[in-house]
């Protein structure tokens, strides 16, 4: 499976997972480490992947992954393991700005977006398919199909009371099942979330009557899942993504500003989108903030899939000129907040 691959081979493999996305990829050796770091092409955004074929993430490889990427300034920074990731490296990952990205939610790539053919590829040594059935089917691809089938088996008795098993060991057992019958619907790529980046565009106009000054950062998704307790998700529809939008306001100029859901947009391919409302949850409330005032709120848009755009803010939309500064903090939390 994924985890037979050595620390070459794994290199290889995330490098060409996030190719498929779109980068442009450079695998670097270092002190017995493997990153992989990724650009847009034509110089745009840029990130740093640290691959690890297997084992527990810690906390510890974190924080030095975090500092690293601190110290080559780079702005977006994820690891990627074919093994498991421990509580504590999930809690430091929140405030570090390094993403996480498991075996497990690279089995749910893999099998989501038809591209297996990747653990084959790299996968035991390169071996072909044919190959490995020789030797029992032990190609990375007939595991995956295998898996998919014993657990499908077990969904009757799973569901009916009985639990299904969940051993971090067992990497995609659980996950192909529930994809089998559509309960996970959806995966993310760390910062890539299935399409392209997200920018914002500040405005200054020469009439502004105040100044808003807006931090936020942004993910895309196949999915939003408010209250991970309560079963329900928001899939995006056939063809779409979402792009998640969190955003922290400040009214630094000397008038009123009136924020409102119509006043931010999102661009792609030449459309503009306006905000996606989710059932029972409301994202940003509309109110006037007096000068000095503080908000935070988020955004849904749901755009084509594989779309890279920008986040706008539409003077047409409110009374008045605002000019809105835009600032991203890849370190800010995207969710959808529970109100």
């Amino acid at each position: 499976m994924l985890q037979g691959m050595d620390q070459s081979e794994f290199g290889q493999f995330v490098a060409a997972l996030w190719e498929r996305q779109g980068w442009q990829t450079q695998v670097k050796n270092d002190d017995g480490r493997t990153f992989v770091a990724v650009q847009r092409p034509n110089g745009g955004e840029e990130g740093l992947l640290w691959a690890i074929p297997d084992g527990e993430i810690g906390g510890q490889q974190v924080q030095q992954f975090a500092t690293l990427c601190q110290q080559y300034e780079v702005s977006e920074s994820a690891i990627v393991t074919a093994g498991t990731i421990s509580d504590h490296a999930e809690k430091v990952s929140q405030g570090s700005g390094v993403e996480l990205l498991d075996g497990e939610g690279v089995a749910r790539i893999l099998k989501q977006k038809e591209w297996t053919d990747l653990a084959e590829e790299y996968g035991d040594g390169g071996s072909s398919a044919d190959a490995a059935s020789d030797d029992g089917g032990d190609s990375p691809l007939d595991q995956l199909r295998a898996v998919g089938d014993r657990a499908g088996s077990k969904l009757s008795g799973a569901f009916g009371g009985a639990s299904v098993p969940v051993k971090p060991a067992i990497l995609v057992v659980v996950v192909v099942a529930l994809l089998a019958v559509g309960v996970l619907s959806g995966v993310s790529i760390p910062f890539l979330g299935g399409g392209g980046p997200v920018s914002a565009e500040s405005v200054s106009p020469a009439n502004s009557t105040t100044t808003l000054s807006v931090t936020w950062n942004a993910r895309v998704t196949d999915t939003i899942d408010p209250d991970e307790g309560d079963g329900k998700v928001y899939p995006a529809p056939q063809g779409k993504q979402f792009v998640l939008v969190s955003m922290q306001f400040e009214n630094t100029g000397q008038g009123t500003v009136n924020l409102t859901k119509k006043s931010f947009k999102f661009r792609t391919n030449g459309e503009t989108y306006s905000h996606q409302p989710l059932a029972e949850h409301d994202g940003l409330m509309g109110l006037e903030m007096s000068p000095g005032n503080y908000y935070t709120g988020w955004m849904v848009f749901t755009v084509p899939e594989g779309s890279s755009g920008t986040l706008i803010y539409d003077q047409n939309a409110t009374e008045g000129t605002v000019a809105v500064e835009f600032t991203r903090d890849s370190k800010l939390a995207v969710n959808v907040s529970q109100r």
